[in-house]
């Protein structure tokens, strides 16, 4: 590209047609007001505005292997779209990307450093896990300056091919819920408990399949565990554990069954004494019955990767400590129970 000024004497067609404009102009004749963008690519109808307008112009003149700021960040954006999402059209070479459905937002934060550590390249997105709703914004592409060399955004389309995707939507696969206790409770606290499962299960699209309470008993419990594998169920959970017992009754069943124990603990609080197993491919979180309550657990962090058919390994928890201080102002990290649209 070649910058360079120009006096309001010496435009021309010749020399203004096709280069990019660096500054808002703003001019008034006997027709109105007229205002041109900065990044506009000029053509002969700016000409009398430019000259009303009375100032010194600073142009861009493309060169061959040059792009304009637009055509950058749609590029730009095409190349670290996954599926589930929706490119709108540039705005002063910013690019959103909206959810296109319900789910799960999925980041290759190191694709996303890579692309980020080019010159002039701006990806941004919302955190990697978070739930959002249709039509919400997930991420966007910046182009910096108003035209740019192609080998650099080809080189970004070269790191996003091999990330496959930079960023995506997984949509809530609407498999059914398992649920297991073992207090006893009743009356208004057990009309409470079904009544927040409900909630927070069906804010997914998906179904509970049933909750069993159960006395304590190891093969009353691991009878029920089975039978909800056996139903196709995508998650149980298993609640009123005593995680910090080995011999819990709950846990013991799971060892029957020979279950894989994925992590005993999470960092992050509240949850912090949660656990994960898996039957099969089946994956059985227990927790306390207090995590059925509220919104702000690690229980409500991990849903939204449970019901999108992911399998969470111990690595991915372990990542949770990194504000894993789960209090009020972490709320837009879970799902948004309270919005049905």
């Amino acid at each position: 590209m070649r910058a360079f000024a120009l006096e309001p004497e010496a435009i021309t067609e010749e020399r203004v047609v096709g280069t990019v404009l660096c500054q808002n102009v703003v001019a008034a004749d006997a027709e109105g007001r007229h205002r041109i963008d900065k990044g506009q690519i000029l053509t002969a109808d700016d000409i009398p505005a430019l000259r009303a307008a009375g100032e010194e112009l600073h142009l861009i003149a493309m060169e061959p292997g040059d792009l304009h700021e637009n055509a950058a960040s749609t590029r730009l954006a095409r190349a670290v779209a996954g599926d589930g999402l929706d490119i709108g059209p540039p705005v002063e070479s910013q690019t959103h990307l909206r959810a296109a459905r319900r789910g799960i937002v999925e980041v290759d934060t190191d694709a996303l450093r890579r692309i980020n550590l080019l010159p002039d390249m701006s990806v941004f997105t919302v955190y990697d896990g978070q739930p959002v709703l249709e039509s919400k914004p997930v991420a966007a592409t910046k182009v910096t300056p108003l035209v740019v060399p192609e080998e650099v955004v080809a080189r970004a389309e070269e790191i996003a091919r091999d990330a496959a995707p930079v960023v995506r939507v997984r949509p809530f696969t609407g498999g059914a819920v398992g649920v297991v206790v073992r207090e006893r409770i009743g009356g208004r606290a057990r009309e409470r408990f079904e009544s927040a499962i409900q909630m927070k299960v069906g804010w997914f699209g998906s179904p509970v399949a049933g909750i069993r309470y159960l006395s304590d008993d190891v093969e009353e419990i691991a009878s029920a565990l089975d039978c909800f594998t056996a139903e196709g169920v995508s998650l149980i959970l298993a609640a009123g554990v005593n995680s910090t017992d080995p011999l819990d009754l709950t846990i013991q069943a799971l060892d029957r069954l020979g279950a894989e124990t994925e992590r005993r603990g999470v960092p992050a609080h509240p949850g912090s004494t949660c656990w994960l197993s898996y039957l099969g491919d089946v994956p059985v979180f227990g927790l306390a019955m207090c995590g059925m309550f509220s919104r702000t657990t690690v229980l409500d962090l991990l849903l939204p990767r449970f019901l999108s058919g992911q399998r969470v390994r111990a690595e991915e928890i372990a990542e949770f400590g990194h504000g894993g201080v789960l209090n009020k102002d972490m709320a837009f990290r879970f799902p948004p129970y309270t919005d049905a649209s």
